[in-house]
């Protein structure tokens, strides 16, 4: 699991003024109420870009733009602020990094200097998935089943090929335009996984092949049903290997912590026994 730099960890650094302020800082930052406040905003934020698309807003367009700099300054203040807590651990964190380059990408938009950037300030709306934890969660079980979907999508691309070559000797000379060569027949299956109007196609052909709906059938099973179920399945056991992680992060946490308390529990016993010796005249 990523590090994760919390008020105790700054709170070991020695007592100088600075190490006080940055303490302070920290929990500024790590205050629910600040990230409670932040989500806010960029709820607030998404609701004022996908109200400039709507032309009946136009005469507010000027109030648009002017609260759309108020929440970038607000949100670069409040990454100067979290820089300013942890210092140079800030970077060591992946989240924060993709905090900080959409939070920069979204100053530089709002500069005239690179208005081309305007029209990706919705990115900014990503700061979601590095606000809210459970998010993150899902977005590293999404990276960590990128190699099996890979796997999956090749043998998907393959029963594809091979459908398509069948159907194309089948139904190719009857219906050129579903069926004339591999890449035709490659595009027209893709839909039919898709479920858009494969209906529509099956009917078209069964019409000159009565027997077609078995292939059809057989495909819809194998290449729509098997592999959607493979995708999901995939996504689904790393999320479940992300959450068992993090389970057993927070127990391990959670013994460490009562052995500590263990630990300090004997040593009070200790020296609640030597106390009397000691005013014994």
């Amino acid at each position: 699991m990523e590090q994760d730099y919390k008020a105790k960890d700054v709170a070991q650094l020695p007592q100088t003024p600075l190490a006080r302020a940055r303490a302070r800082l920290v929990e500024l930052v790590e205050a629910p109420w600040f990230s409670n406040a932040v989500m806010a905003l960029i709820c607030l934020n998404a609701i004022t870009l996908g109200l400039e698309t709507f032309d009946r807003f136009d005469p507010w367009r000027p109030w648009l733009h002017l609260f759309d700099l108020l929440f970038v300054t607000v949100f670069v203040i409040e990454m100067v602020l979290r820089i300013a807590a942890y210092g140079p651990s800030f970077f060591r964190s992946g989240w924060n990094i993709a905090d900080f380059v959409i939070v920069a990408g979204a100053a530089l938009a709002a500069s005239n200097l690179f208005a081309a950037l305007r029209a990706f300030r919705v990115l900014r709306l990503l700061r979601v998935v590095t606000v809210v934890p459970r998010m993150r969660t899902v977005v590293r079980a999404l990276v960590d089943s990128v190699p099996g979907i890979i796997s999956v999508a090749i043998i998907a691309v393959l029963i594809v090929y091979v459908f398509a070559v069948i159907a194309g000797s089948l139904y190719g000379e009857t219906h050129p335009n579903y069926f004339g060569n591999v890449f035709t027949s490659m595009y027209t299956l893709f839909q039919i996984i898709t479920l858009e109007g494969w209906r529509d196609i099956a009917d078209d052909v069964q019409a000159d092949h009565p027997m077609s709906w078995i292939f059809f059938l057989t495909f819809v099973l194998v290449g729509t049903f098997t592999m959607l179920n493979l995708f999901i399945a995939i996504v689904v056991r790393v999320v479940e290997e992300e959450a068992d992680e993090t389970e057993e992060f927070i127990h391990e946490e959670t013994d460490h912590v009562l052995q500590e308390l263990k630990v300090l529990s004997a040593k009070i016993d200790e020296l609640k026994a030597r106390l009397p010796d000691q005013e014994r005249p």
